[in-house]
């Protein structure tokens, strides 16, 4: 009878496999909620009818570009598949006019980020923060 209960009775070597099993799908599930994949970020721009000077924008330390004079004509929007979540998404814009300008960032098809200023934005937002609206 003890024999056929030992037998039945997981050993030590399964108990360690179900645990890292469990640890492993946890892990995937953190990752894939939290930016393991491929995100879209979109930087938009709208002006009250003001000249936009210049726009850069970017991830972290990486500029990912800056258009100036008729390329940066409002309304204005571009689109970047990004992976690297280090840092902040950013967005500059200069108008020397001094009318409206609104910046906005999206993130996955979702506003995270957007300011509105008289002559000039600044949208900022630690990647982190925006993965967490």
């Amino acid at each position: 009878m003890k024999d056929i209960q030992s037998a039945r009775r997981p050993r030590p070597a399964q108990w360690i496999a179900l645990v890292a099993g469990v640890l492993v799908a946890a892990t995937a599930v953190f990752v894939l909620l939290r930016g393991g994949g491929p995100h879209k970020v979109t930087f938009e721009v709208t002006s009250s009818g003001e000249k936009i000077s210049s726009i850069t924008y970017g991830s972290g330390t990486r500029q990912l570009g800056k258009d100036v004079g008729a390329a940066a004509a409002a309304p204005w929007s571009r689109s970047h598949e990004l992976t690297d979540t280090a840092g902040e998404l950013w967005l500059h814009v200069l108008s020397p006019a001094g009318g409206a300008i609104t910046c906005t960032i999206w993130l996955d098809q979702k506003v995270v980020m957007e300011a509105t200023t008289l002559s000039g934005a600044t949208c900022e937002i630690p990647f982190e923060d925006a993965l967490d609206q």
